[in-house]
């Protein structure tokens, strides 16, 4: 778009930089809306034990598989549930509660986001940051072996 000046310059604006690996390209437009922060992000705090999990949503899967009992600060949208669950329950629970109580996503966006990949790292710094493309961040205060499970195509990466 060329935004034209007096003097007789002119700039112009472009719609922005496509990531094609950001999970925004999977929502609809009501989803999109609750994954973008409006005001300041409040980091959510969770002491978690091995073999627990965090579900961002119905978005992401966030598995402690193995550690020492540590916090995990999440940064996410202040719209997102987060919700946690023993490791051995997170299937059941995604089967039975994604687009209800695990949301977003809704309906639509359910019917076009990929099916889940999982993504396994072996921390071994303290206040490490996974960092989910286009979702936001979980800072771990102590190593550890952790998975995140998001729809295929979206980066997550330390």
């Amino acid at each position: 778009v060329e935004i034209p000046f007096a003097d007789g310059r002119a700039i112009y604006d472009t719609p922005g930089v496509i990531n094609d690996h950001q999970i925004a390209h999977y929502l609809d437009e009501k989803d999109l809306k609750a994954i973008t922060p409006k005001k300041e992000l409040k980091p959510k705090v969770f002491q978690l034990n091995a073999e627990q999990t965090l579900f961002l949503g119905g978005l992401s899967r966030f598995d402690f598989i193995s550690g020492e009992r540590s916090s995990f600060m999440v940064y996410v949208s202040n719209d997102i549930e987060i919700h946690r669950t023993k490791l051995s329950n997170a299937e059941a629970l995604y089967e039975k509660h994604v687009g209800v109580m695990l949301t977003p996503p809704s309906e639509k966006s359910l019917e076009k986001l990929p099916s889940f990949v999982r993504h396994e790292f072996s921390i071994k710094n303290s206040k490490t940051d996974i960092v989910i493309s286009g979702l936001g961040w979980i800072t771990l205060q102590r190593p550890g072996v952790i998975a995140v499970y998001v729809p295929r195509g979206v980066d997550v990466v330390l």
